[in-house]
C-alpha cells in the first residue's frame, strides 16, 4: 500500500471509530417500505416501513398517479431516455421549453431548469462567486451544495450566522452593505435538517432596507408539498416578488428528478452563459421534464394530500414530545428526534431496524457536532397507526440506552 493509500486508510478507519463510516446498500422499494440487502446470501430480507424518503405527497409509489402519467400525452410524446448532449448543444429538447415556461408563469419569474438541485446551487452560486466585491452571508444550517457552490473560486467572500438569527444577519448586513457591490443572502424554505422554516418575512424586510441586498431562498423541502396548490413557503406568503432567486427541485415532492433556478432576465442570461453546472452537463431526459411538468399539472388537485401530510407531521411530533425526554424538531414534513453523538444516533437506527423500521442516523459533518438525529421524513400516504406504534419502541430503546450508558 503507498503512502496516499495508507492515508486514505487511515482516514476511513477514523470514519468507522466516529460511527461516521458511509455504505451503499442495495435496497427494492414496493409502497411505502423498503428492503436493504445487507447481507448478500439473505434472499428474503425484512421490510421495513421507510422513514427516509423525501416522497412527501407519496407521487413516487402512487399507482393511480403513475398510470395517468404513462396515458398522458406528456409522457408519449417524449419518450426520450437520454437528451445525448447538453442544453446548449443538441440536448434542449422542446418539454425544457415547456416546463421552464410554465413556471415562470406561475411563479412570475424566469426558470431556467438544472440537473438536479444539487447541480442548481453549484451553478448559481458558483456564477455569483465569480463576480467582483460580492459577500455571501448564509445560514449556518443551508444544505452542502450551497456551500460547494461558493467554494468553487478561491475568493469567496462569506459570513455565517447561526441557524435563523435575524438579529445577526441585520448585524452583517449593516456592517458590510456600504463595503460591497452586492450581498446575498442564503437560507431555506424549509430546512431539510432541523424541518423549521425560515422567518421569511423578517428577511425580506431586512434585504427591502437596502438597495443591494438579494435572497436567495432554496424551497427543496417545501415545494409541492406545502402552502395553496403546493407552491411551497414564498408564494403561500405572498413574498414571490421579493424573493431575488428561488430554487425548486423535482426529486422530492414532485417525485421526478432535477431542479431549477427563478429569477429575472439578466440573471437567467448570465447563468446560462456562466454556469459550468448547466454548460457541461448531459441534460436531463425529455423523459423527466415530462415527469416534472405533469407533476407541477397536478399539484393543484393534492391538496388533501397536503392536509393529510400536516396532521401526520403535527400529531407525530405531539406524540414524541409527550412520550420522550428528548428534543424534538421539525415545524411540517420533517421531524428530528437529537440524540448527540454519532453512536447513540447509529444504536437507535440499527435497533429501529430490528423492529422494522428505517430511519438512518444522521450525523456530522451533515449536522453540527454532538447533535446526531434520527430524522424522520414523512409521507401523506403513511397510516399514522405506524407512527403511533414507533413512539414506545423509541421510548424503549431511549431507556434500555440511558440503563446500559450510566
Amino acid at each position: 500500500m503507498n503512502n496516499v493509500q495508507s492515508q486514505i486508510a487511515q482516514t476511513l478507519e477514523c470514519l468507522k471509530r466516529d460511527s461516521n463510516y458511509r455504505v451503499l446498500v442495495p435496497q427494492k422499494h414496493k409502497g411505502f417500505q423498503i428492503t436493504r440487502f445487507t447481507n448478500p446470501t439473505n434472499k428474503n430480507p425484512q421490510w421495513l416501513l421507510n422513514l427516509a424518503s423525501n416522497d412527501y405527497l407519496g407521487l413516487a409509489s402512487d399507482e393511480s398517479f403513475n398510470a395517468m402519467f404513462l396515458d398522458s400525452t406528456l409522457f408519449k410524446e417524449n419518450l426520450y431516455f437520454s437528451s445525448s448532449s447538453s442544453r446548449l448543444l443538441s440536448g434542449n429538447f422542446e418539454i425544457y421549453a415547456q416546463l421552464e415556461s410554465h413556471l415562470s408563469h406561475t411563479f412570475g419569474k424566469q426558470a431556467l431548469i438544472f440537473n438536479s438541485g444539487f447541480h442548481a446551487n453549484l451553478g448559481a452560486l458558483g456564477a455569483l462567486n465569480s463576480l467582483k466585491n460580492v459577500l455571501f452571508i448564509a445560514d449556518k444550517s443551508i444544505h452542502a451544495s450551497h456551500i460547494d457552490g461558493l467554494k468553487s473560486f478561491q475568493t469567496t467572500h462569506l459570513k455565517r450566522f447561526s441557524h435563523n438569527d435575524m438579529q445577526r444577519l441585520e448585524q452583517f448586513l449593516r456592517d458590510n452593505a456600504p463595503k460591497y457591490e452586492a450581498i446575498f443572502i442564503l437560507s431555506e424554505g424549509l430546512f431539510s435538517m432541523e424541518g423549521d422554516f425560515a422567518p421569511i418575512r423578517t428577511l425580506v424586510t431586512l434585504k427591502q432596507q437596502f438597495d443591494n441586498v438579494y435572497l436567495y431562498l432554496d424551497e427543496a423541502h417545501s415545494i409541492g408539498s406545502f402552502g395553496k396548490d403546493g407552491l411551497g413557503v414564498c408564494a403561500d406568503f405572498g413574498l414571490l416578488d421579493s424573493i431575488d432567486f428561488l430554487v425548486l427541485t423535482f426529486g422530492k415532492a414532485l417525485a421526478s428528478m432535477g431542479a431549477c433556478v427563478l429569477c429575472n432576465e439578466i440573471f437567467y442570461e448570465y447563468f446560462v452563459n456562466f454556469s459550468r453546472a448547466l454548460i457541461y452537463s448531459t441534460a436531463l431526459p425529455p423523459l423527466n421534464i415530462a415527469r416534472s411538468l405533469f407533476s407541477f399539472l397536478e399539484l393543484a388537485n393534492l391538496n388533501n394530500q397536503r392536509a393529510n401530510l400536516a396532521r401526520l407531521s403535527e400529531d407525530f411530533k405531539a406524540l414524541l414530545i409527550k412520550n420522550l425526554d428528548l428534543e424534538v424538531l421539525g415545524d411540517y414534513n420533517i421531524i428530528s428526534l437529537i440524540l448527540g453523538d454519532n453512536a447513540k444516533a447509529v444504536h437507535f437506527a440499527k435497533k429501529l431496524e430490528q423492529r422494522g423500521y428505517f430511519a438512518p442516523a444522521i450525523k456530522s459533518p451533515t449536522i453540527p457536532k454532538n447533535r446526531a438525529c434520527l430524522r424522520f421524513s414523512l409521507s401523506a400516504n403513511l397510516p399514522f397507526e405506524t407512527l403511533e406504534s414507533l413512539v414506545p419502541i423509541l421510548k424503549k430503546i431511549d431507556y434500555e440506552y440511558l440503563s446500559k450508558n450510566k
